[in-house]
């Protein structure tokens, strides 16, 4: 039974989950910005918001992106003290040691305990996981079968995150490139990737869920509670079924009409406010001033 909510909530973990969660969602809302921005000047409307949105969003983009995957280094380091199982999957890392490989891209096979057509780079492993070329990582035969996670679902989840992030991160430089050269708003080409990269950091923080979720299996709790055992004992299999498929349906009818809706601002484009016009200056007149002299006679 738990014995203090406050230190399963604040758990080793949380400020570094927060923290690159957190910055995860700024830089998925900046690079829609940036390809709204990117919409509107290859259409030629709306011009002067358009150059505002691209040039905002690329500045902001230029701070969050290396912070980004600095708060991802640490939470690596976190990972790796505290969650050791869950980083060897991510790292496809069966033997561990020291002055480990990096499995730049190969196929897990559970079976064989190994990875089949890999390709890594020596000893860089333990230089990103511990900041030291002869950094000692556990594998994944250090723990017992039934303590890995399911290793290729982490595995390429994990790639598919950090490639959204280097190319993102080639995005933002290309775009202070052309930026220098006054080239940015007649860049066609650079347009439509950045049109194109709207949806990237959406699919980046499913793939780091996937990662962080499916990573730590087969734990609730990590190191203390299964996930089999934290199933409650009345829920059956097909409970379970129709609780998703209500989940899946609701989903299939909020997610494309809230596209529907962005998508009919955006072809709209900004739009004159219906706000009646500001006081231009001086100070507003008090209520009984603002009176007429008959309605100010019945207000005494």
């Amino acid at each position: 039974f738990p014995k203090d909510w406050l230190e399963i909530v604040f758990s080793p973990s949380f400020p570094y989950r927060l923290a690159h969660t957190v910055s995860a969602f700024f830089v998925t809302t900046a690079f829609v910005v940036l390809g709204v921005g990117a919409y509107t000047l290859l259409r030629g409307r709306f011009v002067p918001q358009g150059r505002m949105m691209l040039r905002l969003a690329l500045w902001f983009l230029a701070i969050f992106v290396p912070a980004q995957i600095i708060l991802g280094d640490l939470q690596g380091l976190n990972t790796l003290a505290y969650q050791p199982a869950k980083l060897a999957a991510i790292e496809g890392l069966w033997d561990g040691g020291s002055g480990v490989a990096a499995s730049i891209v190969g196929w897990p096979d559970q079976t064989a305990e190994r990875n089949l057509g890999e390709i890594a780079i020596p000893r860089l492993g333990s230089l990103y996981l511990t900041h030291s070329w002869d950094g000692a990582v556990k594998g994944l035969k250090d723990f017992p079968a039934d303590q890995r996670p399911p290793v290729p679902i982490v595995y390429f989840s994990f790639r598919i995150m950090v490639g959204i992030a280097l190319l993102m991160l080639t995005v933002v430089a290309a775009g202070f490139v052309l930026m220098a050269r006054g080239r940015l708003d007649q860049a066609g080409w650079y347009l439509r990737l950045c049109e194109f990269t709207s949806c990237l950091g959406f699919i980046a923080v499913i793939a780091g869920w996937t990662t962080t979720e499916v990573g730590r299996q087969p734990w609730t709790v990590y190191g203390l509670l299964r996930t089999a055992d934290s199933v409650s004992p009345s829920l059956t299999g097909s409970d379970v079924a129709l609780s998703l498929l209500l989940y899946v349906a609701v989903y299939l009818v909020i997610y494309p009409l809230g596209l529907l809706a962005m998508l009919r601002i955006v072809r709209r484009g900004p739009v004159p406010s219906e706000a009646a016009a500001p006081i231009a200056g001086g100070r507003s007149k008090s209520p009984i001033e603002a009176l007429t002299p008959a309605a100010a006679e019945t207000a005494r």
